[in-house]
């Protein structure tokens, strides 16, 4: 009964964070942590142990409920949904994923805002604006 309670401990915290890189995941949030930890499940042999030691008796069965291959089936789902984020992003001139979706751009503009500010209270003292700053907008090519 001891090896029941660790593979229903096991499972369910396994399920749990599956469910969770899931949800982090379609909000774009920690794909590649994700992804890892899909394919450390998957690789790691768990759902075969499971599978291979199931609960003995029926009314251990009633009681204890994990599923080794369900695991590894939401592993690969998972993995399918990092795989399609990535396949999803813009690709940059040279063939490579830019990494940039449109929150990213925002919060960078956003940043950049906030320098701008920062610079030009530097170039003040005492409310006199003592040089223009060495700063110039270098045109570049639009993401097609």
């Amino acid at each position: 009964m001891d090896w029941c309670n660790l593979w229903q401990g096991v499972f369910t915290e396994t399920r749990r964070r599956l469910e969770q890189f899931q949800r982090r995941v379609r909000e774009g949030v920690g794909v590649e942590e994700a992804q890892d930890f899909a394919r450390w499940v998957r690789n790691s042999g768990i759902g075969d142990l499971m599978a291979k030691y199931p609960p003995q008796s029926e009314a251990l069965r009633r009681v204890f409920d994990y599923d080794g291959p369900g695991l590894v089936r939401m592993a690969r789902e998972l993995e399918t949904a990092c795989c399609q984020y990535y396949v999803g992003r813009t690709k940059d001139s040279e063939g490579t994923a830019s990494g940039a979706n449109k929150s990213d751009l925002e919060a960078i503009d956003r940043k950049l805002a906030v320098l701008a500010v920062a610079v030009d209270n530097l170039q003040r003292v005492k409310g006199r604006r003592l040089r223009r700053p060495a700063l110039r907008v270098i045109k570049g090519k639009a993401a097609a």
